[in-house]
């Protein structure tokens, strides 16, 4: 498949989805059509929801807070009906051991901030499979397919836009080391 852009463009939910909706995202995904990500506040989670893609679903058990959900060893991922371990060295001083280690049945995926500010999800066979580009929040968010990309992997790359991924930082790996001390090693900001 070649590579392709396309915009996720924040909408606003309908009057009586207000309450339980944090964020609803859609777009057109190139070959793959309609996409829309919805993160809902009760039961805090994140929705993927596209015809052409498998459908998958992010949430935390302990989310702290309204928002982005928390990624940690609890984080529950799954993507086509296969769940995902996530796992992250958030005492790295690299970006690359910093990032987030992600098993989706036998894909391995490392998912990671460069220098830029992009957001970059690498397979370990495969290498880079997408980008995001842009803020998350309140303007829309430029994704980028790469060439050896397949449904799966954008599938994932879409639900971790919902995922809280400050900690892939210096500032944000620092912060959360502080609060560790606070919470009882959990270290969720």
């Amino acid at each position: 498949m070649s590579d392709f852009t396309f915009e996720l463009v924040p909408q606003k939910p309908s009057r009586s989805e207000r309450r339980t909706t944090f964020l609803l995202l859609t777009g057109t995904a190139g070959p793959y059509g309609e996409v829309s990500l919805k993160i809902t506040t009760y039961p805090e989670e994140a929705t993927l929801l596209a015809e052409g893609l498998p459908d998958g679903s992010i949430s935390h058990p302990a989310n702290p807070a309204e928002g982005l959900i928390a990624v940690d060893a609890r984080t529950r991922l799954a993507v086509g009906g296969v769940t995902a371990t996530v796992t992250q060295n958030r005492r790295a001083l690299r970006k690359e051991g910093r990032g987030l280690g992600i098993s989706l049945g036998d894909r391995r995926y490392t998912y990671l901030r460069l220098d830029s500010g992009e957001e970059e999800l690498r397979d370990s066979e495969r290498g880079a499979v997408t980008r995001r580009r842009g803020p998350f929040r309140g303007s829309r968010t430029v994704m980028v397919v790469l060439p050896p990309a397949d449904g799966t992997d954008l599938a994932l790359a879409l639900l971790l836009l919902a995922a809280d991924t400050t900690q892939l930082t210096v500032p944000g790996m620092i912060v959360s080391g502080i609060m560790s001390v606070f919470n009882n090693g959990q270290g969720n900001i």
